[in-house]
């Protein structure tokens, strides 16, 4: 039996659903559960995002078919609210950015830990998800050196993100030049840098805690500077990996977001 979590379903002809596991052993694999929408089907019910289950399945051709799936309630929490959008985000990535059948042990211990974290509320949101993007970019083999950076970095210079080299210095070392001084200096030498991105020693320092003690993470998170640049910084690195994909879950999220803001400025003017 192999130990995974349901990332995705999508009906199949009349009865049966194609299914997006995370496994522990072989990674993203898609199956096929015949018959699965039927309704006496063992699998009715048991084939839903965030569940985790025991399965078998054929091991030929890139669809496999499903041949068992049990239930397995010691991985299993409940997640609500904006942390189950949250939850679908997430999944997004994975399929969008995970190849099939590439073994991810890591990420796989790392994606049921941020489960675990999202049906907790002690976490807050925003540091689950940095941390989520932080080691999908490092399994990807994308992330920047961001510990080796923190060593080195000066505050008295500037730093930007390029998609090839990661962190780079500009040559002007003045604290008072403008946002547009900066652009026009930094296209001077890089033509693929993130020309929107300039990133400050304290927004390295805590990408690079990720690892380390989950309080040193949130305590950097906690600053709402920091904690803008950071997720600016990985959502833009995320986006360069998508290439053309749009992440539904995303936009779901920030529509629902700008209609909550918008009903309470209502309740609020009544």
């Amino acid at each position: 039996m192999i130990d995974s979590y349901v990332l995705h379903t999508l009906p199949w002809r009349e009865t049966s659903l194609v299914v997006e596991l995370l496994t522990a052993c072989d990674g993203r694999v898609a199956v096929l559960a015949k018959g699965a929408r039927r309704p006496r089907s063992v699998y009715r019910g048991l084939l839903q995002p965030f569940h985790r289950l025991n399965i078998r399945y054929g091991i030929r051709g890139d669809l496999k078919s499903l041949i068992s799936a049990e239930w397995d309630g010691s991985g299993n929490s409940m997640i609500v609210g904006k942390r189950l959008l949250s939850g679908f985000y997430i999944n997004e990535l994975l399929m969008k950015l995970l190849q099939k059948n590439e073994a991810c042990p890591k990420l796989f211990i790392e994606y049921e830990k941020t489960l675990i974290a999202l049906s907790n509320v002690v976490i807050p949101l925003d540091v689950i998800l940095r941390r989520f993007e932080i080691y999908m970019l490092m399994h990807m083999g994308v992330l920047p050196d961001f510990k080796s950076a923190s060593k080195l970095m000066d505050n008295n210079k500037i730093y930007y993100i390029t998609f090839k080299d990661g962190i780079k210095i500009l040559d002007k070392e003045h604290n008072y030049i403008t946002v547009k001084d900066k652009l026009i200096n930094l296209h001077k030498y890089d033509e693929a840098a993130l020309s929107e991105q300039f990133v400050s020693l304290s927004t390295v320092r805590a990408i690079a805690s990720y690892d380390s003690s989950i309080n040193d993470f949130v305590s950097f998170l906690s600053v709402p500077k920091i904690a803008q640049e950071t997720k600016k910084l990985l959502r833009l690195l995320i986006s360069y990996q998508l290439g053309d994909f749009n992440l539904r879950s995303r936009k779901l999220i920030m529509d629902l977001t700008k209609f909550s803001k918008s009903r309470q400025k209502r309740d609020t003017n009544d």
